[in-house]
């Protein structure tokens, strides 16, 4: 029996309208002279999907029915299984193609120049159509996203990091080389592994940006639950190394651009000039910090951890005496908490009141953070204040240390002094957990 040259494997889960559309969109899209099949694996529908699976008759289309619902995962796998093409494409039940879609992709997997081991296409929302894809990229807080606007130069390959598992194309050796999809993950992050580990084995991730489609975004992607959480965790604890290389060269790309942008310049504007004299050390701290912010908020939704209840007896303050007419604590002129074991946190505040200051006159508050991170923040004299930043920037394996000063400031704002005598320091928050001095 004669190969076709490609397979295209679609999982499905109800969705019938959706699936006849695709299918006809498919078969008027591609040219007649293709040889190609079609393997349709069913996933357990419900809506009479199946029903209609059988009254296919059609000799390029091969029918795949699965015992039960073993998710997006094993439904293309079991599939790639079924496959006599040597190249493989996988799409979506919820897409819409149009004449001229594929030859860009297949053009970018046969440049051998390229070494490409896996091509995807930009996609347009059914719904409105915007750009929703247009590959996967890494974001400076650590979340991959996808690419939403078009390539700044006009090329037929461009690499990217991954690209979404709505519509691929690889040769099926790659794809079993590589152990196909990765069953541990439930609907979600399986595209992104298979991506990581085409590039682990010398392979390239490239988009083709002439290859265009629309994806029906909202049928196939739900609001994120602790499925997609524990999906996400279990692929960053399977290629933390190399996502935190990624995460560094994207902190570098950032921390030399000239153009503003808005990503990540919260953050930028309170990292000192020293820490940012060396962007490559700076870069991998950030990249590391990060993760570390995401590991926590994973272990504190899927395993309901607390903050650390022992982070007081790790904590100690000085630079701080008691003022018994205050009844309460002054700095002495500069303060500082050392906090040890602490790889990252969610927060950190000053907690006081400032007292009455000369006429005229107004006060501000440094907090600078292992000497990596400042905020400066005005306070009005004679009131409560609450202040500091969320995710400050910590070191893991390294005592914290914490400095707070406080300026006095004349009429026009300038600094004229100490203003340490007029602030009072009730306590600190620091990942949610009040810590007292003294």
């Amino acid at each position: 029996m004669k190969h076709p040259a490609i397979s295209f494997i679609t999982p499905l889960f109800n969705q019938l309208s959706e699936t006849q559309a695709m299918l006809a969109s498919l078969r008027a899209s591609l040219p007649q002279e293709l040889d190609y099949e079609l393997i349709l694996v069913d996933d357990g529908s419900t809506d009479g999907t199946r029903a209609w699976l059988a009254t296919l008759d059609d000799a390029r289309i091969r029918v795949y029915l699965n015992p039960h619902n073993l998710g997006f995962a094993r439904s293309c796998n079991a599939g790639v299984a079924l496959a006599r093409g040597t190249l493989i494409g996988l799409l979506n039940n919820d897409l819409l193609f149009a004449p001229g879609w594929l030859a860009p992709m297949l053009a970018v997997l046969h440049e051998p120049g390229l070494r490409a081991g896996l091509v995807g296409n930009v996609q347009f929302r059914v719904a409105d159509g915007t750009l929703d894809h247009a590959g996967v990229r890494l974001n400076l807080n650590g979340q991959f996203e996808h690419i939403r606007q078009f390539p700044a130069y006009a090329r037929e390959a461009v690499e990217v990091l991954a690209v979404t598992g709505a519509c691929m194309l690889l040769h099926k050796a790659d794809f079993n080389a590589a152990g196909g999809f990765e069953e541990c993950y439930v609907n979600g992050a399986e595209d992104i592994d298979l991506c990581l580990k085409l590039r682990e084995a010398g392979k390239k991730i490239y988009l083709a940006p002439g290859s265009r489609i629309q994806h029906h975004v909202s049928l196939s992607r739900q609001a994120v639950s602790d499925r997609d959480e524990r999906n996400s965790r279990a692929l960053f604890a399977r290629w933390r190394a190399e996502i935190k290389r990624e995460l560094a060269r994207e902190w570098v790309m950032r921390l030399s651009m000239t153009e503003p942008s808005d990503e990540g310049q919260a953050l930028l504007n309170t990292l000192t000039p020293a820490f940012l004299a060396t962007p490559h050390t700076a870069a991998r701290t950030l990249a590391e910090a990060m993760l570390q912010q995401q590991e926590q908020r994973w272990a504190c939704l899927l395993d309901g951890a607390a903050p650390d209840a022992n982070l007081a007896a790790r904590c100690n303050f000085s630079g701080l005496r008691f003022d018994a007419a205050l009844d309460s604590f002054v700095l002495t002129e500069t303060a500082r908490l050392t906090v040890n074991a602490l790889p990252c946190a969610r927060n950190l505040y000053v907690c006081g009141r400032t007292l009455p200051c000369p006429a005229g006159h107004g006060l501000r508050l440094h907090i600078d953070i292992n000497g990596l991170q400042q905020v400066q923040i005005p306070l009005r004299a004679n009131t409560n204040f609450n202040a500091g930043l969320t995710h400050p920037l910590l070191l893991n394996g390294a005592p914290n240390v914490i400095t707070l000063r406080v300026d006095l400031l004349d009429a026009a704002g300038q600094p004229c002094g100490s203003g340490h005598e007029q602030v009072a320091v009730g306590h600190c928050v620091v990942d949610e957990q009040v810590i007292q001095p003294g």
